[in-house]
C-alpha cells in the first residue's frame, strides 16, 4: 500500500468511528449494545489516528532496499 491509501485508510476510520458514536448515542437504547458500540467506535477513531500519524518512511526505506536486493 502506498502511503495516500494508509492514509485515506486511517481517515476513513475515524469518520467511521464518529458515525458509531453518534449512532450508539442517539439511537441505542439498551445498555450493553450502547457500550460495545460506543467502545467500537473509540477502537476505530484510535487506529484512524495512529495511521494518519504512523510515521511512512520505513515503507520507502523497505521498498528501496528491496529493489536493491533483487538486482
Amino acid at each position: 500500500m502506498n502511503k495516500w491509501s494508509i492514509r485515506l485508510v486511517g481517515l476513513i476510520s475515524m469518520i467511521l468511528g464518529g458515525f458509531l458514536f453518534v449512532y450508539s448515542v442517539k439511537y441505542i437504547t439498551a445498555e450493553w449494545p450502547q457500550i460495545f458500540v460506543g467502545l467500537l467506535s473509540i477502537f476505530f477513531s484510535a487506529m484512524g489516528f495512529g495511521l494518519l500519524i504512523m510515521p511512512l518512511d520505513f515503507i520507502e526505506k523497505s521498498v528501496s532496499d528491496n529493489d536493491s536486493r533483487l538486482k
